[in-house]
């Protein structure tokens, strides 16, 4: 060995040199080794270890959205369903107003047509009575005037004619 490190080699190169750069570049690496890639390693493992923490934490934020927008559908749907009852009730609650107003209407029209029809009724017999009398007023005044005198046809009729007009004439 003592050949290759002390003689020179072809294109200038020493055995010795050799040796010493490959005893520095040992050095070197362990050197390098010990000083950067351990830590350089410590600081890869950390820092994926805090990505996969960030990952996981993400992770569960994106099933608590996905909980929580379910949640607010649900919700969502409830308010909807309530909102279709309330207006359901109500509508059905103005139904039975509107139900109850118009029975009412009904019945007070038709209290008002009774009314209308008893008093037309009292009307007319109040008509009929004193057109009665007054029927009774014109034979009495007829069968007086038959009575005091002897009369023709032709008078007969004068006088029925007299009579009607004085009785139109009260009116």
């Amino acid at each position: 060995m003592d050949i290759i490190l002390s003689a020179n080699l072809p294109l200038g190169i020493d055995g010795m040199k050799i040796l010493l750069h490959l005893m520095n570049f040992l050095i070197l690496m362990i050197g390098v080794t010990l000083l950067v890639y351990k830590p350089v390693k410590k600081f890869i493992e950390k820092r994926q270890n805090e990505i996969k923490e960030q990952y996981e934490s993400n992770e569960q934020a994106k099933k608590e959205a996905e909980e929580l927008n379910l949640l607010y559908h649900e919700k969502l749907e409830n308010v909807d369903n309530e909102i279709m009852a309330r207006r359901l009730e109500a509508e059905r609650v103005a139904h039975t107003i509107k139900e109850n107003a118009t029975s009412e209407a009904a019945k007070k029209a038709e209290e008002i047509i009774n009314r209308a029809e008893l008093e037309s009724q009292e009307i007319k017999k109040e008509t009929i009575s004193g057109i009665k009398t007054q029927v009774a007023d014109v034979a009495v005044a007829i069968a007086k005037a038959l009575i005091e005198k002897e009369i023709s046809a032709e008078e007969n009729d004068k006088i029925i004619d007299q009579c009607i007009d004085d009785w139109t004439n009260e009116e």
